[in-house]
């Protein structure tokens, strides 16, 4: 992906989106697709993980990404604010449905997904256990993902159970769908993240998804200890990046 510097981020008049640099990240590559869905160009600039980023956070209040940055307005971080942004300054068909009901299912899964305690964070802390066991203590302090995520090794089992009980849900969803779509008959920003954070449970083929090969290893631990699940979880995320969703992933 081409990525510009914060200075000439901060000097463009259009949006800048802070996005994950070398990892497809979830929470970056959907924010990217967002946007892209409803044709607004934006400027990438790069968010390193595991540093520090401090000129991020001078700049935006903000360590982590996505983080849009509109002229005018204040940093957005939240997939629902990026989301709104999205469908607010873009074109063509919305990710949300006219009627509330529906919306309202749309955005619920959406923090399910992709909120605090949401099948991502559940998914990374996952990983987090297992490189804690294989890191020395001192080494582990060091890394800054550990704290800005809280890590606690007293949760693994409740992060478990609830990625669990997510794809459960999320399986019996989609078997209730007859349009393939999770809900209604087209499109919604919920397939779109789900497309995405699938990738924490087995990621993209290389093809799609050329990631390192460090990375993938990574990516792959929480399927290993979420044995089981449905297959339509990733023939939905097939069908969603074959019908909709650019490929391959640029990180």
């Amino acid at each position: 992906m081409d990525y510009v510097s914060i200075k000439a981020a901060q000097a463009s008049a259009g949006l800048a989106l802070v996005v994950n640099a070398g990892v497809p990240g979830p929470w970056s590559e959907s924010a990217k697709a967002l946007f892209r869905h409803h044709q607004i160009p934006f400027l990438a600039v790069p968010q390193i993980p595991a540093a520090a980023n401090d000129a991020l956070v001078e700049w935006t209040g903000h360590r982590n990404a996505p983080i849009a940055v509109y002229p005018g307005e204040a940093p957005m971080t939240r997939a629902l604010e990026l989301l709104q942004l999205a469908e607010r300054l873009g074109s063509g068909p919305s990710l949300l449905p006219q009627a509330r009901s529906s919306r309202i299912q749309v955005t619920g899964w959406i923090q399910e997904i992709a909120g605090e305690a949401g099948f991502g964070w559940c998914a990374r802390h996952l990983i987090f256990e297992t490189w804690a066991r294989q890191m020395n203590p001192e080494v582990r302090a060091a890394n800054p993902m550990f704290s800005a995520y809280g890590y606690d090794e007293r949760r693994q089992e409740s992060m478990l159970e609830g990625a669990q009980s997510f794809l459960r849900d999320l399986a019996e969803a989609l078997k209730a769908s007859p349009t393939g779509y999770l809900i209604g008959d087209q499109l919604t920003a919920a397939d779109l993240y789900w497309a995405y954070f699938s990738n924490l449970l087995a990621p993209l083929p290389d093809a799609v998804n050329p990631m390192q090969a460090s990375s993938r290893s990574a990516y792959e631990i929480p399927g290993q200890l979420l044995v089981g699940y449905d297959p339509i979880l990733l023939a939905h995320r097939d069908f969603i990046f074959q019908a909709h969703l650019q490929q391959p992933l640029d990180f």
